[in-house]
């Protein structure tokens, strides 16, 4: 907390983080409300928004050969004046569903490039003992955004109109950028890469990720995760709790909101467990506890009490343990990555957390057309539980005590 760039880093990103919640509410009712979108134009638009997840690749090799600092002014930068051009042409009467695509694709483009810069940037404004702590500091205000912003965003939009609320986010996409224009630690130049392709850079990446013993069952376990229970079992998550456990649709954003205050919790418990226990024993068993809590789900059942008490418990317990293990994982990525490597491994694991899940978000509605929902749900949450469990219980991770003194081997 003595740090002065690392505070002016994390002001600058918790007040950008509140400014996106905002945005991720107003947008759609942007476009439904106000451009009379149809359900399919509204599904173009949440798609274009999640089309440039598929650069994560290509972005941590750019990320590894530029300074970091200046891609997230840029990042910054390009995202308020896109974000800016909402309200603009909404008070000039020309405002456009074609325009709401771009503006949401490019915001998407830059916004990925940010967050692989900024991962991999911490490093370099504090020491490594210290990565732990700005990581617990920097998941707690996203975790604070994402419980406390959809409320604030509900409230601002009831007030004024939906574009112009847009311009909080701007804001705060500036303070941010000249936050980041004030860090004066200097920061040295990237490591020459003799010219290696993208593609042979990619596949550097990729290759140093599998050949660490600590590292490969990080990224298997969150790939296994992300095809069972972020796509099948959050696709169906909603559906299943209104018709095969019978919760009222009211009750449910309840509990999903218990998600949020479990997320707060857990970013504050993170760098105590990770003090007291270890990184490894750490991850290992937020892993246990996170992953069973999400059995609770196909055997909720019962009385009315029984069921929604089994619901709000699982995701207390899934909220509090992700933040605990997220933590703990990008502080060991952070400090046993080689400079020269971090934006590609971040990427290579951020891809291999995110690509599975559309694809088992579509698996998700075949089988439970196909089987119906309780035995998909079920099925996925034990496999989705089950087999990162065994990955990270095999491997060296649960002997790692401390964080990794120096970076591992290229």
């Amino acid at each position: 907390m003595r740090n002065h760039d690392f505070l002016k880093l994390w002001a600058g990103q918790s007040l950008s983080l509140v400014g996106s919640q905002v945005t991720v509410l107003a947008m759609p009712i942007v476009a439904f409300l106000l451009l009379n979108a149809s359900v399919a134009e509204m599904g173009i638009l949440g798609a274009l928004a999640r089309l440039p997840m598929v650069l994560f690749l290509v972005v941590g090799v750019w990320v590894d050969r530029m300074r970091r600092r200046p891609v997230l002014i840029v990042s910054d930068s390009v995202r308020a004046l896109m974000l800016a051009t909402v309200p603009l042409f909404f008070l000039l009467d020309v405002l456009t569903l074609e325009w709401l695509y771009v503006v949401v694709f490019v915001m998407g483009v830059f916004g990925v490039l940010f967050e692989i810069a900024y991962r991999s940037y911490l490093p370099t404004l504090i020491a490594p003992e210290h990565l732990g702590q700005g990581n617990s500091h920097l998941q707690l205000s996203d975790s604070i955004s994402k419980a406390a912003g959809p409320s604030l965003a509900g409230l601002l939009i009831a007030a004024r109109s939906a574009p112009l609320v847009i311009i909080i986010d701007v804001a705060t996409y500036v303070a941010s950028a000249l936050a980041l224009l004030t860090i004066r630690k200097r920061e040295e130049p990237p490591a020459p890469d003799h010219g290696a392709s993208m593609l042979t850079a990619i596949r550097h990446g990729l290759a140093w990720v599998m050949s660490q013993p600590l590292i490969r069952p990080l990224a298997i376990a969150s790939a296994v995760y992300s095809f069972f229970d972020i796509g099948i079992l959050q696709t169906l998550y909603i559906p299943y709790l209104v018709d095969g456990v019978d919760i009222p649709a009211a009750w449910v954003g309840g509990v999903l909101a218990v998600g949020g205050v479990g997320a707060v919790i857990g970013a504050w418990l993170s760098i105590r467990a990770m003090k007291r226990f270890g990184p490894g024993p750490t991850m290992l068993w937020s892993t246990v506890v996170g992953n069973g809590a999400l059995i609770l789900v196909p055997l909720a059942g019962g009385p009315f009490w029984l069921a929604i008490t089994m619901l709000v418990i699982s995701q207390l317990l899934v909220g509090l343990c992700t933040q605990v293990f997220v933590v703990n994982n990008i502080t060991v990525l952070q400090t046993a990555t080689p400079r020269e490597l971090t934006g590609r491994v971040i990427a290579t694991i951020w891809a291999m957390g995110l690509v599975p899940a559309p694809l088992g978000a579509l698996a998700a509605g075949l089988l439970g057309e196909a089987l119906g929902m309780r035995p998909v749900v079920l099925v996925a949450a034990l496999i989705g539980a089950l087999v990162p469990i065994a990955v990270l219980a095999l491997s060296p991770i649960p002997k790692m005590r401390t964080i990794p003194e120096a970076p591992l081997t290229t």
